[in-house]
């Protein structure tokens, strides 16, 4: 099913997502199944009530592997944009781990752009991980009991 196959005025992004779904639980092990589909229907109750959250919770014992957020991810961006078309393309962190976005398959195909996007997943990064030393540092400037 192509984007293009739904009718104007049509929302898809519920059909697609239930789509997707299917398939997915058919080749994923049942276990690994439930975790990204529970995260997904907690996503889709948040944005359904227009609140903010944090998805899922220390209380739970279910760690996401690589290929849990990546089909977690795939399935957010379909029901947020109703497309089908996204490609996950793999982004190396610093920290020597791999994480990945998710592109249009015309940029994803693109080595000039996937270049950039890494680029600019690397500098935020950077960025992020200095303000919060500097932010660390205020805190301990603070409150001298603000321990390590």
């Amino acid at each position: 099913m192509d984007d293009e196959d739904t009718g104007p005025g049509e929302d898809n992004h519920v059909v697609n997502v239930a789509l997707y779904m299917e398939t997915l639980q058919a080749r994923m092990d049942p276990d690994q199944y439930r975790a990204p589909a529970h995260a997904l229907h907690e996503a889709f109750h948040l944005l359904a009530q227009g609140r903010e959250g944090a998805i899922g919770s220390e209380d739970d014992p279910t760690e996401f592997t690589p290929e849990m957020h990546r089909e977690f991810a795939t399935m957010l961006t379909m029901l947020l944009t109703g497309k089908m078309s996204q490609q996950a393309v793999e982004v190396p962190e610093s920290d020597g781990h791999s994480g990945f976005v998710l592109m249009n398959p015309q940029e994803a195909d693109d080595p000039a752009k996937v270049q950039e996007v890494r680029d600019f997943i690397d500098q935020w990064t950077t960025e992020r991980e200095g303000m919060s030393i500097e932010l660390d540092a205020i805190a301990r400037a603070s409150n001298p009991s603000v321990d390590d």
